[in-house]
């Protein structure tokens, strides 16, 4: 984001959307709707069969009584499951509030903002474009839509909402580009806590009704999609995590603990986020490891953000560096990292 305050945002956004839109994608493009197991691919036929009769789901979802019935359908939706199932936050539609085209969102205790209050800038990346992707993915003739925040944690409201428009939105440009500054704070704001937690014990952010975990599906929005986006944007997640590893060194070291005793702290921190598990020693080991989740193997390690982190890291804290030697995408049992 430092990097590229103006680009990165808008791909997030982008990628975001059309990752939610895949029901359209697959109706259009056969050969993904053959990747499915055969049951999940006769469910979307007799899903989209019976819409294109006007039963059960709209064809469309411009009015607001047929907005009010996609949001509580109990179905493979964003609204009534993949939100609850990923704890991305409690959404709200705002029947009142809404109208033909243009409908508005309430999300508390966002996934997104939560612990990143007044930091002067809307900031949910997330939800906003993943329902409109999933508004125009699911109705019959796939349109286009839109959304945007209209309040945000971020800017110290007591919730997040946004509105979902068809068609373009003059203002969304200007949400999604952020100044310097912002990120600068966000970043701050981010840093101290993790400090906290490390060197004081101090809890990481905990939101009162779903608590601290989210899904993997989450994570992968954050660091792995970016990776499709070319070598222009995993240059930037390398980037991101060695400057965030290389602070993290130096604001340990500058506390007073050893090299032993900032390295065990990381370890710890990378554990307790549920990063994998972590094992440093000859070799830093990372079963499970959340970066380089992907449903197929690929021929190079992805695991961009890490191994940044980890070169920033102990190029601080030890003066030496690492490489990725093994990585799950390939098809090796684990990620690892060699010092060299």
């Amino acid at each position: 984001m430092l990097w590229d305050p103006k680009g990165f945002p808008k791909m997030i956004y982008e990628f975001n959307k059309e990752e939610a839109s895949m029901p359209g994608v697959m109706r259009k493009h056969k050969e993904l709707l053959k990747m499915l197991p055969w049951r999940t691919r006769l469910l979307v036929k007799v899903m989209y069969y019976f819409q294109a009769l006007g039963l059960f789901l709209p064809k469309d979802f411009s009015k607001v009584k047929d907005m009010k019935k996609l949001v509580s359908l109990k179905g493979p939706t964003y609204f009534n499951y993949v939100i609850p199932f990923e704890r991305s936050g409690i959404l709200e539609y705002l029947e009142d509030t809404s109208k033909t085209d243009e409908h508005y969102f309430r999300m508390y205790e966002s996934s997104d903002c939560w612990g990143l209050e007044n930091v002067g800038a809307p900031i949910a990346s997330h939800i906003p474009p993943v329902i409109a992707g999933n508004c125009g993915g699911i109705e019959v003739e796939e349109r286009n839509w839109n959304a945007v925040e209209t309040k945000c944690i971020g800017l110290g409201d007591p919730y997040c909402e946004f509105k979902v428009v068809r068609g373009e939105i003059n203002e969304l440009r200007d949400s999604l580009q952020k100044d310097v500054s912002i990120i600068e704070r966000i970043h701050e704001r981010l840093m101290n806590r993790l400090m906290g937690f490390v060197i004081d014990g101090k809890p990481l952010v905990e939101r009162p009704r779903l608590g601290s975990d989210i899904h993997l599906h989450l994570v992968m929005h954050a660091m792995g999609f970016p990776h499709l986006a070319g070598g222009r944007h995993r240059m930037a997640q390398r980037m991101g995590g060695a400057k965030a590893g290389k602070e993290v060194g130096e604001r340990l070291i500058y506390a007073g603990l050893s090299e032993d005793e900032a390295v065990n702290q990381v370890t710890n921190f990378l554990n307790h986020c549920k990063v994998g598990k972590v094992s440093m020693g000859e070799t830093i080991r990372i079963i499970e490891n959340c970066e380089s989740y992907r449903d197929r193997p690929i021929e190079e390690p992805c695991c961009f953000f890490t191994t940044g982190f980890l070169n920033g890291f102990f190029g601080t804290v030890r003066n030496q560096h690492v490489m990725e030697t093994k990585c799950i995408v390939r098809g090796d049992p684990y990620c690892e990292w060699e010092f060299r």
